[in-house]
């Protein structure tokens, strides 16, 4: 019997060693590539100061092309927005932004319009693109401060990294093998951290109405970003997307606010309720260019 479990520990240790030691090899590959953005941020951009950045969420990513922006305003910016994230999100990308060096007195904030008001958070269905970085303090206390378990098993990464990796094996290891052969890859967007919907309709109809949207910035997430752009002298904008349901309003704030929501006044720009399409985002892109001119 005693040999039995001496050989039961023996297979469970090295089970252990052997999942650890594949964890700890798809976290570093991970960082060495740019396929997600956390790492994109790290490994690819060598440019340490921008005239601008963009947070936000899918809407963020496919609606402000910073190519088109800049070649019209003669700025430098970066997209560093991601797909499926909340605002608490964008928070942690902000630190991640500083955290590696890099610096802007703009940060515009694109989130999902429904994002701002939300106070119940849950972790995000992409936070896990940051696990590679979960030894950083700022990583690990983001994880930490959710329930549920998603957040416990990535906060506890930091010592058991199977745990993360095994949950999340279809998003981080294939990933990591992919940054080995191809370091430069990236998961749908480009250089400059931009992504576009393809045009699925031909239809264009007039959008004649939409129903009334009053944001009041009640997300707690929204005051660290606030709070973490005044520490590092960066101006806050909020820009509205284009939306082809919600004419949204914000009221007097004292941030900057582009208000975008009812600009387009036409289907054929839209892939969704919610996201332009290719065009939209050229057309929406010179449009706030010239208004960015104006701050």
């Amino acid at each position: 019997m005693g040999i039995f479990l001496q050989r039961i520990g023996f297979i469970l240790l090295l089970f252990i060693g052997v999942s650890s030691a594949i964890s700890y090899g798809s976290f570093w590959a991970l960082r060495q590539g740019s396929f997600y953005k956390p790492s994109f941020l790290e490994r690819h951009i060598q440019t340490s100061a921008f005239d601008y950045i963009i947070l936000g969420s899918s809407t963020g990513l496919t609606t402000l092309n910073t190519q088109v922006i800049d070649s019209v305003s003669g700025r430098h910016g970066l997209n560093l927005s991601m797909d499926d994230t909340s605002l608490s999100s964008q928070y942690l990308m902000l630190q991640h932004f500083i955290a590696s060096g890099k610096q802007t007195p703009v940060c515009i904030l694109a989130a999902s319009i429904l994002d701002y008001d939300v106070i119940d958070h849950v972790l995000s269905g992409n936070d896990y693109r940051f696990l590679p970085y979960v030894s950083r303090p700022y990583v690990y206390d983001y994880y930490n401060s959710f329930s549920g378990r998603p957040a416990g098993l990535a906060a506890n990464s930091l010592w058991f990294p199977m745990l993360g990796v095994g949950y999340y094996n279809a998003e981080l290891f294939y990933p990591s093998l992919v940054s080995l052969v191809q370091p430069q890859k990236r998961n749908r967007f480009d250089a400059y951290g931009n992504y576009s919907y393809p045009i699925t309709t031909q239809v264009s109809e007039l959008i004649v109405s939409r129903r009334p949207k009053t944001l009041q910035f009640k997300n707690p997430y929204f005051k660290k970003i606030q709070d973490l752009c005044a520490k590092y002298d960066m101006t806050l904008m909020v820009y509205i997307p284009p939306h082809k349901t919600l004419a949204v309003m914000t009221g007097t704030t004292l941030f900057p606010v582009i208000n975008h929501s009812d600009i387009l006044k036409d289907t054929r720009y839209f892939y969704d309720d919610f996201h332009v399409n290719r065009l939209g985002r050229q057309a929406v892109s010179l449009v706030f260019a010239r208004v960015l001119d104006t701050f």
